[in-house]
């Protein structure tokens, strides 16, 4: 195995040594100032010049890699390109751990997420998003992620998981200082005060909820989760709780943030909403072009196991890369006109839901939430308005996901 030296290294610029465009600021580890909540034309710029960005942090140098037949190669050789990142793993979360570890922990996700499971659920999406629908286009519009599109992802998690919805609003808090949590410990981001006592919180509220529903024999995914633990032997107490921890966030926050990032297509392609209302049945294509589009997960961190040669560049062994799968899903190379949303384009193939041994399984859930959502809504909305710099906070600070973090719209109802 070839190995780079530290002279070699320090002959690739770092991002903030190059000339970026005029409008376009280096680009960081940590978007702590905001300027890379909107960060398609950053990728352009990247994908076109550096495909391989070299970027300083205090901790370690990270590698971001821009295009699609790149992103593809990393997703597709996790022997090389390693989920665990940190030298020992914080969490049982399956997105930080390879080989035999990460088998085992899937495997009894794959287990728990049957369709049975999911089906379980489908009318209470069906009712949770009509209430919300119709409550909202009524009065105009309003704050789309408080007042539509958390409370149907908390409603369907706290389904699938068995945590009774009354308890739900205890999570808002729970999950982000869990989000934060993980982000500081195997991430390289700043965190928040009291993230790890807050999430402790919730951690051993889940365990009172493991040991409950495997006396009930509950069908849900905790009750497998808990029966993996208690009569298989299979994780620990701590893994499964952990376990029931990432799936509750995986589920909640990334579902929450797509659905809301639809409506910023509503504004910019109006047609999408007359297309889903009178074909309803296009809801999935909708979905799929909208996860490639604005996808909310934009980048997998790895750890590469040794020197990697990618657009000439060689990164070297242990080095912290980030596919940037979200440019990827823009890349020019592989789809044609990129930039634009398509419904008809065939989105097969975009990282939007993962790739290889790291493929979402609770895609079939989002995608049941989301095409629900939208249908219902072009079902009773004739069109959005709002301002994007006035109305919209989009998330900054995140080390993995980008998107609406809150959005203020005014609706106009369909006439009956």
């Amino acid at each position: 195995m070839s190995t780079i030296s530290k002279e070699q290294t320090q002959q690739i610029p770092y991002s903030h040594e190059l000339e970026w465009p005029e409008g376009l600021e280096p680009w960081t580890v940590i978007d702590e100032t905001g300027l890379q909540a909107e960060p398609y034309a950053h990728f352009a710029w990247m994908r076109k010049h550096h495909p391989v960005l070299r970027v300083h942090h205090p901790e370690a140098d990270v590698y971001f890699v821009s295009r699609y037949a790149d992103v593809r190669k990393g997703m597709r050789t996790p022997k090389i390109f390693r989920s665990q990142v940190n030298d020992e793993t914080p969490f049982a979360f399956p997105t930080l751990l390879d080989g035999a570890a990460h088998m085992k922990i899937r495997k009894v996700v794959a287990a728990a997420f049957i369709p049975k499971a999911i089906n379980q659920v489908a009318d209470r999406v069906e009712e949770v998003a009509s209430e919300l629908v119709k409550n909202f286009v009524a009065k105009g519009g309003g704050e789309v992620t408080s007042e539509l599109t958390r409370p149907l992802t908390m409603a369907t998690i706290s389904g699938i998981l068995g945590v009774p919805y009354k308890d739900v609003e205890e999570f808002n808090m729970w999950t982000e200082s869990v989000w934060a949590w993980f982000a500081r410990v195997s991430r390289m981001a700043p965190g928040l005060p009291g993230d790890e006592e807050n999430a402790q919180q919730l951690f051993n509220y889940l365990g009172g909820i493991l040991d409950r529903l495997y006396e009930e024999k509950s069908e849900s995914v905790a009750g497998h989760i808990a029966r993996a633990w208690k009569d298989e032997g299979v994780l620990t107490r701590q893994e499964a709780i952990e376990l029931c921890v990432f799936v509750f966030i995986a589920g909640f926050d990334t579902t929450t943030r797509l659905m809301a990032n639809a409506f910023l297509v509503f504004k910019d392609y109006p047609e999408t909403l007359n297309r889903l209302h009178d074909r309803p049945e296009d809801a999935g294509a909708f979905v799929e072009e909208l996860v490639r589009f604005r996808g909310p997960v934009h980048k997998a961190p790895r750890r590469i196991s040794e020197d990697v040669e990618i657009a000439g560049v060689t990164i070297p062994a242990g080095s912290i890369v980030r596919l940037l799968l979200a440019s990827a899903n823009r890349d020019e190379e592989h789809w044609e006109n990129a930039d634009k949303f398509d419904m008809d384009r065939d989105a097969e193939g975009h990282f939007g839901f993962g790739h290889g041994v790291h493929a979402c399984l609770g895609a079939p859930l989002a995608r049941l939430e989301a095409k629900t959502m939208f249908r219902l809504l072009a079902e009773r909305m004739e069109s959005v308005d709002f301002d994007l710099a006035k109305d919209a906070v989009l998330l900054k600070g995140n080390s993995l996901t980008n998107g609406v973090e809150s959005l203020n719209v005014r609706v106009k109802a369909r006439k009956a």
